[in-house]
């Protein structure tokens, strides 16, 4: 009996195919992390970032930078770069009082289709929002935070989540919330 053809045949081809595109899938997977000549920056132009998160949103590359853009009076912008290609923007502004979501809708045409049960922060899958407690100005404008990952071509609602928790939480601790051009509210 030839064991090459048969019941069999159509089995064992089918099991192969399986296997192969088990390994490629790996591979592309792995091949991701080993093209990536960087260290995942641990904090974007002096405020911390959750990496962990960021990491899936950077492509392979050879060198990553994090450099502040130009931004209007009462922002500041800083974008991350792959090999001079800008992947993830984020920005400090400072607002009126309004909801977090209301902020998104002022900066990005895209739908944000998530926000935390506090309402401080609105997320989708590249881009996500965040409100400061107790950071106002002399203005009594409160200070927004967005992370867009816009130049990604990775999505992840719960990534983006954790990314502008952690920024909005580091900028909250930071001079930008409680240096001398910021009063903090009354209870902050």
């Amino acid at each position: 009996m030839n064991v090459t053809s048969g019941p069999y045949q159509g089995r064992r081809a089918g099991a192969a195919i399986s296997v192969a595109v088990l390994l490629f899938t790996l591979t592309s997977c792995s091949g991701s992390e080993q093209g990536r000549e960087y260290a995942t920056p641990r904090s974007v132009c002096g405020v911390a970032v959750d990496a962990d998160a960021l990491a899936g949103f950077l492509p392979p590359g050879n060198k990553v930078t994090a450099k502040a853009t130009a931004a209007p009076p009462a922002a500041t912008r800083c974008t991350v770069s792959v090999d001079g290609t800008p992947i993830v923007r984020t920005a400090q502004e400072w607002w009126n009082d309004m909801s977090v979501l209301e902020f998104a809708e002022g900066v990005t045409l895209d739908e944000v289709g998530h926000r935390t049960d506090d309402g401080r922060f609105a997320y989708s899958g590249n881009e996500a929002f965040g409100k400061t407690e107790h950071c106002r100005d002399h203005h009594d404008r409160i200070l927004y935070t967005a992370v867009r990952a816009t130049g990604s071509e990775h999505e992840d609602a719960a990534a983006m989540k954790e990314l502008i928790t952690e920024y909005t939480d580091a900028v909250q601790r930071s001079s930008v919330c409680h240096g001398s051009s910021t009063t903090p509210a009354a209870g902050g």
